[in-house]
């Protein structure tokens, strides 16, 4: 049963630039050893980043700060579409997340297999792309990723030019914004999403 202290101090710590894991309540082994790390003062993870302009987006009534980047992936196939373009793969995410109950497609942005890039949502409009953590957040998705693991490496998935727009996007939305944190899904859910670890990839290692 989910525990609202524990929400409240798994909230706090991703806040702060840790990764406990799922919003979810649950005081779990990941929440545990994240709260420990904190404790001990240990560095957040190296998904941090410095803002490289003073300018900031802000998203819904509410003027949440946009800060962070999560990457995501569509879980299709290499060849899902394949031919149709990425108009129509969009129009069918768009579906997919309207038949969920939501006004318009979850993501921000979409990156294609041949690199080409679609905008969802406003980056002014908060997105509907990971539960408890949609404000102030710029969602990013790529096509593919069918079958990945969160250790997989992403060349396996997706392709060279898909990662090389996928990090133009990420420093363009920096010059729009301040972004502090790039992550991705799996760092705040029990998945694989976008099927590998989005800050080692990021930093360059």
């Amino acid at each position: 049963m989910a525990d609202e202290n524990i929400r409240s101090i798994q909230t706090g710590l991703a806040g702060v630039g840790y990764s406990p894991g799922p919003i979810d309540g649950i005081d779990g082994p990941r929440t545990r050893a994240t709260a420990v790390r904190w404790g001990q003062g240990a560095p957040v993870a190296a998904r941090d980043v410095a803002p490289v302009t003073t300018s900031m987006i802000y998203q819904g009534s509410a003027r949440y700060p946009a800060r962070e980047i999560i990457v995501h992936c569509s879980a299709t196939r290499p060849d899902w579409m394949d031919g149709d373009g990425i108009d129509a793969q969009v129009a069918e995410i768009r579906r997919w997340h309207r038949a969920n109950g939501w006004r318009d497609i979850g993501y921000h942005w979409v990156l294609g297999r041949s690199g080409e890039l679609r905008a969802g949502r406003r980056e002014t409009e908060i997105g509907a792309h990971v539960v408890g953590r949609n404000n102030g957040t710029i969602g990013i998705c790529l096509i593919g990723g069918f079958g990945s693991a969160e250790t997989d490496r992403p060349e396996v998935h997706f392709t060279d030019r898909q990662l090389v727009q996928l990090r133009n996007q990420i420093e363009a939305i920096s010059m729009r914004t301040q972004i502090t944190t790039v992550s991705g899904h799996n760092q705040y859910a029990a998945k694989a999403c976008p099927g590998f670890h989005v800050p080692t990839w990021f930093k360059g290692a």
